[in-house]
This record gives structure tokens, C-alpha cells and sequence, in this order.
């Protein structure tokens, strides 16, 4: 059943508008990460575990969350999570000592992956016609979200306010936001989009499958690992200031968005396996550059093209593994996206250690091992379906 135009408009804009707040959740923690460790008393080794707990929560709250959503609704189960996302975003700044706020942000963590979830799936219901389109328009809005977030905390930090305050104003954005979503009008759940344990043990055993699973593992954990310590490298190894080193995540962040537009037209001309090779490749050159940059110059330009190189490879890999079993879209989905949070939470907590027990620089380059292979796994598939936009 499709909706009216101006309820359609309505809540494909508020969907964008959840979106893009919930990017900047996800990545003031960059530019955070430093005043929230001191406030824990945390080692370089700790703060890792920091992405761990969030992407924790992101990969078990998200198959939780699809399988709910076929009980009882997307509607219910995403307005209960934007509820819980906002609590939890209270909680984690009130936490008096660190297992508190560890379990705070498994919880935002665990709540956001639903949110993030559901809400692309939603998108994609709600404007079936051009399905693609708003999908991808949903990842530019996304970009600007993480633009806004982390220049926005890095200019409260630098001028004395608590990392905390941060929290608590997106808490009171989301609070609104769940107030508006309760009175939008979604379509009913399709039946293509549920998650059935038949599609799962199906999936699980397809090796190919498997494979781009792992690739969602390898450019997932890439990428959180990259943004996520960006500013902490650059606060300790280039003596930048608290605001500089935000708006290097937020460059970043507006390079992926670039690189998703870009991508977006190529994809109408070269198949998606072959834009993932050379996205993968050029983010292997440029990951290894940045390790080695000093000048202040330099490290900008070389975070612009990590931000086009990383780009498009997310949701070019992520549709890709949904084209391949089509009739299982809403478990395949699923899958991938739990794929990645797991990358998420591995990743990084690698790269914090090998920080603290060898240096910064060889923690920056060290994903681009990952992006080798995941070039190398695209170069080998090449009869795994091609996806159509």
C-alpha cells in the first residue's frame, strides 16, 4: 500500500532528519575521545573499548530488532528504539565510572543499530519507485549530520564546556525526534523484508556469501577505526587544537559524502565490483600515505582522499550482498550490516593496542591490510551477480 505524496514527503524528510542526528552521535565520539577517556581514567589500550561496547550493542540489537520488527511492526519497535537511543544518550554522560557508561553505550549503541537499520529499510519502502535513489540521498544526508556533529563538539569542548553537554543536546534532539515519529503514518512491513531463520541457515552456508560478509567485517572496522581515531592522532602526533582536529573528521565526512555522489553516477556506467576494486585500492595507497604526513596541509588533503577512497565501498558492498539473494532481502541485510558492527568493534580495539604498544602511525596505516583484501576478495568473485541501479 503506498502513501499519499504529502505523507509520503513528510516522513521520507523525517527520516532524513533521524538520519543525520544519529550521525552526529556516532561520530562526536571522534573528537570526544580524548575528554571522555580522561574522565574515565582510561590508557590509549582502554579507549579502544569504547567503539567496541557501541558496535557491540549496534551488531546483537540489530538482529534483535529485525526479528521484533516482524512480530510487531517496524513502527513499534523503531519508535521503542529512538526511546531507548535517547535514554541511553542521558545515561552515558551521567555514568559515575566507567563499566556504567560501558553498558550506557553498548545500550546507544544497540538502540542506534536498529534506528539506522530500520530507518534504511523505511526509506526504501516508503518511495519504492526511486528505492535507490533516496537510499543513497539518505547516506548524503548522513554526511552532512557527520560534518555538523563533530565540528559542533570540538568548538564546545575548545571553549570549556563538558564533553557531556554534547550528549545532552542531541538527547533533547531525539527526544523531539521521537515525539514527531510516533504520529507518522509507515506503510505495513513487507513480507520480502522479514528475516526468516530458513534465508539465515541458507545464507550462513554459502561460502561467497560468507566472503562479502567478511568484506563488510574488513571496510566497516576500516573506516570506524579511521574517523574514530582520526582525532586523537592528530590531537597527539600533529599538536593539533580540539576544534582542527574535529573539523578532520568532518572533512572526512564531507569527502564520503562527495565520494558517495560521485559513485552514485559511475555506478549507472560501471558495474559495482569493479568501483569497489578501485575504491579499495586507492583507499590501501592513501591509508599508508596518511601514516607518514606531517605537514598540516598535507594531512588534509591526504583526509579528503581517504574520505573519496573510502566513500562508496559501505553500501556498494553492503547492495552487492543483497543482490546476490534477493529473495531474502530483509535477513541478508540484516547479516551484512551485523557483519559490519562487527568489524566495528574488532577493528578498532586492534588499532588502539597496536597504538599503545607500537605508535599512532602504524595504528592509522594498519586497515590497509584490510582494504587489500577486500580488493583482492572483488577481484576473484567475478561471478558473484552484478547489482542494478
Amino acid at each position: 500500500m503506498s502513501l499519499p505524496l504529502q505523507h509520503r514527503n513528510a516522513v521520507t524528510n523525517l527520516l532524513f532528519i533521524i538520519i543525520a542526528f544519529f550521525a552526529m552521535v556516532l561520530t562526536i565520539m571522534s573528537p570526544l575521545l580524548t575528554e571522555i577517556s580522561k574522565t574515565f581514567s582510561l590508557t590509549l589500550a582502554q579507549t579502544g573499548i569504547i567503539f567496541t561496547a557501541n558496535f557491540l550493542g549496534f551488531t546483537v540489537f540489530l538482529i534483535i530488532g529485525g526479528i521484533l520488527a516482524d512480530l510487531w511492526g517496524k513502527k513499534k519497535v523503531l519508535a521503542i528504539s529512538l526511546a531507548g537511543f535517547t535514554l541511553s544518550l542521558v545515561l552515558f554522560p551521567l555514568a559515575p565510572n566507567f563499566p556504567l557508561a560501558f553498558i550506557a553505550i553498548i545500550l546507544f549503541g544497540g538502540f542506534g543499530g536498529i534506528v539506522e537499520g530500520t530507518i534504511n529499510s523505511l526509506i526504501a519502502e516508503v518511495n519504492p519507485e526511486r528505492s535507490i535513489f533516496y537510499v543513497n540521498l539518505a547516506q548524503v544526508f548522513f554526511g552532512l549530520g557527520a560534518i555538523v556533529g563533530p565540528i559542533s563538539a570540538g568548538v564546545l569542548v575548545s571553549n570549556g564546556f563538558p564533553w557531556q553537554l554534547c550528549y545532552y543536546i542531541l538527547a533533547g534532539a531525539f527526544l523531539l525526534i521521537t515525539i514527531a515519529f510516533c504520529y507518522a503514518k509507515l506503510p505495513p512491513l513487507k513480507q520480502s523484508d522479514k528475516i526468516s531463520w530458513n534465508g539465515f541457515t541458507k545464507l550462513i552456508s554459502d561460502p561467497k556469501f560468507l566472503v562479502i560478509g567478511l568484506c563488510m567485517v574488513l571496510y566497516t572496522g576500516s573506516e570506524v577505526g579511521g574517523w574514530g581515531w582520526m582525532a586523537t592522532f592528530c590531537k597527539q602526533n600533529l599538536k593539533f587544537t580540539a576544534t582542527k582536529s574535529s573539523i578532520t573528521v568532518a572533512v572526512f565526512w564531507g569527502a564520503m559524502s562527495i565520494g558517495r555522489l560521485i559513485c552514485g553516477r559511475l555506478a549507472l556506467r560501471f558495474s559495482t565490483r569493479k568501483i569497489v576494486i578501485v575504491l579499495a585500492s586507492l583507499a590501501t595507497i592513501v591509508t599508508v600515505l596518511s601514516g607518514f604526513m606531517q605537514n598540516e596541509m598535507a594531512i588534509f588533503l591526504m583526509i579528503t582522499a581517504m574520505g573519496l577512497a573510502y566513500s562508496s565501498q559501505w553500501p556498494m558492498i553492503l547492495s552487492y550482498g543483497s543482490n546476490y539473494h534477493p529473495e531474502n532481502s530483509g535477513t541478508v541485510y540484516a547479516l551484512l550490516i551485523g557483519f559490519g558492527g562487527f568489524g566495528g568493534a574488532i577493528i578498532p580495539l586492534v588499532m588502539g593496542l597496536i597504538a599503545a604498544n607500537l605508535n599512532n602511525r602504524i595504528a592509522m596505516i594498519s586497515p590497509a591490510i584490510c582494504f587489500v583484501m577486500i580488493a583482492v576478495i572483488f577481484m576473484r568473485f567475478k561471478n558473484i551477480p552484478e547489482n542494478k541501479i
